[in-house]
């Protein structure tokens, strides 16, 4: 069924700007000799082109976007493939923003998300097929590859126990990111390290940043802006760490609570020393890690 049509795209050689901007239908399929994270119960698979097929979905706008960016390069928060993915390799879900409680959205942490795309791009494979019919096709391929990530529409008897399970491992609470919020408040009335428990929150992600030589993490702006108005003053800091000695920042209560955090940790001092680190907020509430 359609087997021609699609083309395949290799994240480990080919140019993502070969996959179009176009609407359609994609399959994931499994590299020969990889396997799905082993959860105790055994999957049955169909193979497309000799492949093993995990997921098949669709990009009503954009496959480059959908399938590249948002699947190999994203994170859980808007990739049904890497929330599926990331719970069977046992990572904790949190929520993906401070609306959590509204949208019920979750993600994984940067360091889970990046392990996961490095694995998404060493094991898996993507066929995509520009089309228009892509509401039937993707009807068509889950009956047809019944793939064990695809959890809705799915109704096929085969693997219906391990769809069973993936679905209580992603409908797990998540570990609560803002389950300090109370704390960061009562900070705010106090008047006092406003910063603290929110750098806190984000340290073992700037050390996994600091390991990974550059990095840059978008930060959650409400999170910061919920304990701290800093409207005329700003939220930017730009901190030049030489050998793990962090330098005061004048008129930056941000990176003065940044700079009490780091100092506290053992394991940022391990990996801080003799190495010239640069730690800098923008305006876009991004956090860039540079080892110099």
């Amino acid at each position: 069924m359609l087997t021609n049509e699609f083309r395949i795209f290799d994240p480990l050689k080919d140019d993502v700007n070969t996959v179009p901007t176009l609407s359609g239908n994609y399959i994931f399929a499994l590299r020969k000799n990889s396997k799905l994270p082993d959860i105790g119960i055994p999957v049955i698979y169909t193979k497309f082109r000799d492949y093993e097929v995990i997921y098949v979905g669709l990009a009503s706008t954009s496959l480059r976007d959908r399938d590249v960016e948002k699947h190999f390069n994203g994170n859980a928060g808007s990739s049904t493939l890497r929330k599926s993915l990331g719970c069977l390799f046992g990572y904790n879900l949190i929520p993906r923003d401070s609306h959590y409680n509204n949208n019920g959205k979750t993600k994984f942490n940067v360091t889970d998300e990046s392990e996961l795309s490095d694995w998404i791009k060493t094991n898996l494979l993507l066929f995509y097929y520009p089309n228009k019919e892509f509401d039937r096709i993707e009807s068509l391929l889950i009956q047809a590859l019944n793939p064990p990530l695809n959890l809705d529409k799915n109704h096929n008897v085969i693997n219906s126990e391990f769809r069973k399970h993936l679905s209580k491992l992603r409908n797990q609470k998540p570990v609560h990111f803002y389950d300090n919020m109370g704390e960061i408040m009562n900070q705010r009335n106090l008047g006092k390290e406003l910063y603290v428990q929110i750098w806190q929150e984000y340290l073992s992600e700037i050390l996994y940043a600091i390991n990974s030589i550059s990095k840059t993490m978008k930060l959650n702006r409400s999170l910061f802006e919920s304990v701290g108005n800093r409207k005329k003053s700003g939220y930017t800091f730009r901190l030049e760490i030489v050998d793990g000695i962090v330098p005061r920042k004048k008129g930056s209560a941000v990176a003065r609570d940044l700079k009490k955090v780091l100092d506290k940790s053992i394991d940022f001092k391990t990996l801080a020393n003799k190495k010239s680190i640069i730690i800098s907020l923008n305006t876009n509430f991004e956090l860039v890690v540079q080892v110099i």
